[in-house]
């Protein structure tokens, strides 16, 4: 993750110099920088590294960008303080980090498209009720809204899904090898 966020930053800086070279030209002579805003070699080996990824990668990556840029500084820090604690997890932690950082956002998702369907005025008591709840509480009520509204959000669990609706394996009969077969 830190190789992704100093790629990032690297390609920010990249996509400032070469502003930087649609200027006009600049007459001959010693460059108005100095060494310290020259590239670092570490900065180069990311910038080649960047132009080697796929272009899904780099689109993934300039999103990432963006929602940097648009981020609050108590959210970067808090981003960053997640960042920190993901790179000092073991796998498995890894795992469960990333799983919970996935449920967080369909339940934001989920919450945001619920109180879109209420009144204004009943949205924010309700809003304002969710956030009097402990953790576990929220999660019991996201759940709640999340199995309410899966027919528009395509996940939770529907009440009437039918256990022959043909997108469920089914289970075949184990029938014994023919005589000849080993």
């Amino acid at each position: 993750m830190r190789t992704v966020l100093s790629l990032a930053g690297l390609l920010v800086a990249f996509v400032a110099a070469a502003a930087e070279g649609d200027a006009p030209a600049r007459p001959a002579g010693p460059p108005s920088r100095g060494p310290e805003s020259l590239p670092s070699v570490e900065e180069i080996q990311t910038i080649r590294r960047i132009m080697e990824l796929p272009a899904d990668r780099l689109s993934r990556i300039r999103m990432a960008i963006e929602k940097l840029e648009r981020m609050s500084p108590e959210a970067r820090a808090d981003y960053a303080a997640r960042l920190v604690k993901y790179e000092q997890a073991t796998p498995e932690e890894r795992i469960k980090i990333m799983k919970e950082m996935r449920e967080r956002g369909f339940s934001s998702r989920i919450l945001e498209h619920h109180f879109k369907t209420l009144p204004a005025a009943q949205a924010n008591e309700e809003r304002a009720r969710f956030l009097a709840l402990s953790a576990e509480e929220r999660q019991d009520y996201v759940r709640k809204i999340a199995e309410k509204h899966a027919g528009e959000f395509g996940k939770g669990k529907k009440d009437d899904a039918k256990k022959d609706d043909g997108k469920r394996r089914k289970d075949e009969p184990a029938v014994p090898p023919a005589d000849g077969a080993k």
